[in-house]
């Protein structure tokens, strides 16, 4: 393709209601209008305290962009091409109105090569303030605020429950304008038609302009050892090319911990395609009936959050198979890293990927009230094998699809996601949006969502992407959608009927029995919540702030308007009832940090104890769009993780642990590995501070299993003891406790450092030490893990990739008994 770039430096305009100019700027392209104004019309530092609050007038605003760039030679064809526009905007070339855009999601193109000039040429683009343009329609319901509804651009900076409202416009991607004149490619769609032992066969549907003269497609395959394994020349006066093609001895592409991510290349002409070989498909097997997992459905419909929504007679699992080899789904949910997408960069997304990966994450949903996300993302989920699902770009609400101009819009969307995005080995499903269908199901004549998933989505989706599944909103399946014993389910439904009024109405003794009954067959969103640490609160919090007053906490914890109480109020809550009273601010701190850790393990190994009945749990969330002080994400704005991201990471190894107790206490092993492992278990009990001895066996661990492998009758130990149950193999470790009631907690000074090193670090406890936290700006091989007395651990760290200090704390708290 042949390119005359437009980005960089643009003049910028802010208008008053009559059209005049109130001031000037400069600016600069892909951006907004808030980044560009940082530090003039607008606090540098948007995020520290309640700055954002000043930033709220640019809403209201109109604005113009302009730029003049030089044409030497008239081209006999030339498209101006936006990537991104945000999101109301008229185009002017030469004081010529050549289009208007009214969508954020998709790529505008607009046909100027009669308009050019030779010399200098001026393009304007006037952008509408975005509230204003919707204002006098009619309302929409929908969570948080209601004018997103009518507007195609970024839901959740219209103010959510963990981020603040940034509603801005601007050119958000890259401009240029497109010269090619001859025969080319305009797109390839390369699929997996099966897959044998000893060879692939693949299919590439191509799609040409500039064809009608006729000419040559050089297609070749480039395996990913770089050898070419498939070379061939097509003559077309056709606008498409299908060809079927045997890949001898395909290496097959796996999600992170199944296998390799090799990935290959289609070349047509000169223009790259990458792809990777594999299968993928979803196993909803029925249950029989009166068997295991039919009786453990009639208790989940029994339970609170049953009774909400599930009305199912009949149920079935929902198993995920890649290349034919079921995957424990274990991931979470992805929204925008920056509050202004254009703001987002390929290192911060690489950053947040690689820490998704060396914490075990296989599966990240892009949730649907984000964007799609650049490429750069989709790569390095190819790479790195992480799995993705993907939401079409609707969430929360009752949007305006009895209008046919909305239907389009979702046609355009649709087309501009598959074109962009079906070649991505990583990508096994679309959603058609976030819980607008929960009251949904599949015999009814009519529900929130579906005439834009029926008329506008899915039609799209069956021509450009045939091969991938598509569920109809998230959650999807059963009856409700919403309902958790067939399909995907969001625990995060429960939050204001069952979760929230435990949580603020109960002594939460019982709440490892509790949080057991959220159970169901694929969960797409659990909820969890707690502070992030020091270094990342200092950025925009003060001192007086973090330990003394609740006011920034609260404002950067943000919350949802139709509850009670503060989600910064659920946090405290929670954090005292199992934590044990706050001695002070500092206490409060590092209790707030440590509730997420204990939320994710109870969670997280009750879910794995019962594999195969469930089969995929994906968080909400995986990371923060702006610096929250508390909430839901396991790292931070400024990609630090979290206490949860240490809990999910040992939750996720490929060998874990846990204890549950019944009628006796339960010893399960949960091996998501694809062999067996024998297993070396030591059990003992720890009682006014000593540790006793129970006893040690070895068991074998089937592969991709989970098993009780042992039981303890009740009085093996003192009431008010906590058992402690130690695993390891040839290359694993990992340790369960149990408590039971509250898991009252205090700070201890029985931790030594041994040495430190610039990479690591060595610890020994002189008594029991329930949770080592190490606080710094560096991500850690280990935290918030225990020490037994005499015990001695090696940590090894690097710093953050956004490091500003090379100081952190080492902190140790012991149970209260």
């Amino acid at each position: 393709m042949s390119k005359i770039n437009l980005n960089g430096s643009w003049s910028g305009i802010c208008l008053l209601e009559n059209g005049k100019t109130d001031f000037t700027f400069e600016g600069s392209v892909p951006s907004c209008v808030h980044t560009d104004l940082m530090g003039t019309k607008i606090p540098k530092n948007i995020y520290y305290r309640d700055n954002a609050d000043k930033c709220q007038w640019i809403e209201e605003r109109d604005f113009e962009y302009s730029k003049t760039f030089e044409i030497d030679t008239l081209p006999s064809s030339a498209k101006l091409v936006f990537e991104g526009l945000d999101t109301y905007a008229d185009i002017l070339l030469n004081g010529k109105l050549i289009g208007s855009a009214d969508n954020m999601f998709i790529s505008h193109s607009f046909d100027i090569a009669g308009l050019l000039k030779k010399g200098e040429n001026m393009l304007t683009v006037h952008f509408y303030s975005p509230v204003k343009k919707v204002e006098g329609l009619e309302r929409c319901g929908g969570a948080f605020t209601c004018e997103r509804m009518h507007t195609r651009r970024i839901q959740c900076t219209y103010g959510w429950d963990w981020v603040a409202r940034f509603v801005t416009c601007g050119i958000w991607r890259d401009v240029y304008i497109d010269t090619d004149e001859g025969f080319c490619v305009k797109n390839a769609y390369i699929y997996t038609e099966s897959i044998s032992e000893n060879s692939a066969e693949i299919v590439v549907e191509a799609e040409f302009e500039n064809f009608q003269n006729g000419g040559f497609a050089d297609v070749r395959i480039i395996s990913p050892d770089g050898d070419t394994v498939y070379s061939n020349r097509f003559f077309r006066k056709e606008n498409f090319l299908k060809e079927y093609i045997d890949i001898p001895h395909a290496q097959l592409w796996y999600p992170a911990g199944y296998g390799e991510q090799p990935l290959y290349k289609l070349i047509i002409n000169s223009k790259e395609f990458t792809f990777g070989i594999r299968s993928a498909k979803i196993l909803q097997l029925p249950d029989e009936k009166n068997s295991e997992y039919y009786k453990k459905c009639l208790e989940i419909k029994d339970s609170v959050s049953g009774r909400e929504y599930d009305r199912n007679e009949d149920f079935s699992g929902f198993l995920l198979l890649i290349n034919n080899i079921p995957v424990m789904c274990k991931g979470a949910n992805w929204v925008p890293s920056e509050p202004f997408p254009s703001a987002e960069t390929d290192k911060k997304i690489t950053s947040l990927l690689s820490l998704a990966k060396e914490a075990g994450v296989n599966m990240l949903r892009v949730w649907g009230g984000g964007i799609f996300e650049k490429q750069h993302f989709y790569n390095e989920c190819d790479r790195l094998g992480i799995l993705v699902t993907q939401d079409f770009l609707m969430a929360c609400g009752e949007y305006p699809e009895y209008k046919e101009e909305f239907i389009e819009q979702m046609k355009k969307e649709a087309e501009f996601a598959a074109l962009t995005l079906r070649n991505h080995p990583s990508l096994v499903w679309w959603s058609g949006d976030n819980e607008n269908a929960i009251n949904g199901f599949d015999d009814a004549e009519d529900y929130h969502g579906r005439t834009a998933i029926h008329k506008g989505i899915y039609p799209v989706l069956n021509r450009l992407d045939p091969k991938r599944r598509f569920l109809l909103s998230s959650p999807c399946g059963g009856t409700p959608y919403a309902s958790k014993t067939k399909g995907t389910t969001h625990n995060t439904q429960y939050l204001g009927c069952s979760i929230f009024p435990y949580i603020m109405d109960s002594d939460m003794n019982d709440y490892k029995e509790h949080f057991s009954q959220y159970l169901a067959r694929f969960i797409a969103e659990e909820p969890t919540m707690g502070a992030v640490n020091l270094p990342s609160l200092m950025r925009f919090m003060s001192e007086e702030d973090i330990f003394e007053s609740d006011d920034m906490w609260n404002y950067h914890t943000k919350s949802n308007p139709g509850l009670p109480f503060s989600l910064f109020d659920v946090l405290l809550n929670f954090t005292k009832k199992v934590l044990g009273d706050f001695t002070d601010g500092h206490d409060r701190f590092f209790k707030m940090k440590y509730i997420q850790y204990e939320w994710i393990r109870i969670s997280m190994e009750n879910i794995r104890r019962n594999r195969g009945f469930i089969n995929g749990i994906v968080y909400w969330m995986w990371n923060d769009c702006w610096p929250a002080s508390s909430g839901w994400a396991f790292v931070d704005y400024y990609c630090l993780p979290k206490a949860s991201f240490y809990s999910f990471k040992r939750c996720a190894g490929k060998i874990l642990v846990s204890i549950d107790k019944k009628e006796e206490y339960e010893i399960y092993i949960c091996n998501d590995s694809l062999k067996e492992e024998q297993v070396n278990v030591s059990l003992k009990y720890l009682y006014e501070g000593k540790i006793t001895h129970i006893r040690d066996a070895e068991v074998l661990a089937e592969k991709a299993s989970s098993g009780k492998v042992m039981t303890l009758p009740l009085h093996i130990m003192p009431e008010g003891a906590v058992l402690i149950c130690d695993i390891k193999g040839g290359n694993f470790f990992d340790r369960a406790f149990y408590k039971q009631g509250s898991l009252y907690i205090k700070p201890c000074n029985s931790l030594e450092i041994v040495s430190k090193a610039e990479d690591s670090i060595i610890v020994r406890a002189s008594e029991y030490v329930h949770a080592v936290e190490f606080e710094g700006e560096y991500v850690f091989a280990d935290n918030y893990f225990s020490l037994l007395p005499g015990e001695v651990r090696t940590i090894e760290m690097r710093p953050a990739d956004n490091a500003e200090s090379k100081d952190f704390t080492v902190t140790g708290y012991t149970i209260r008994l």
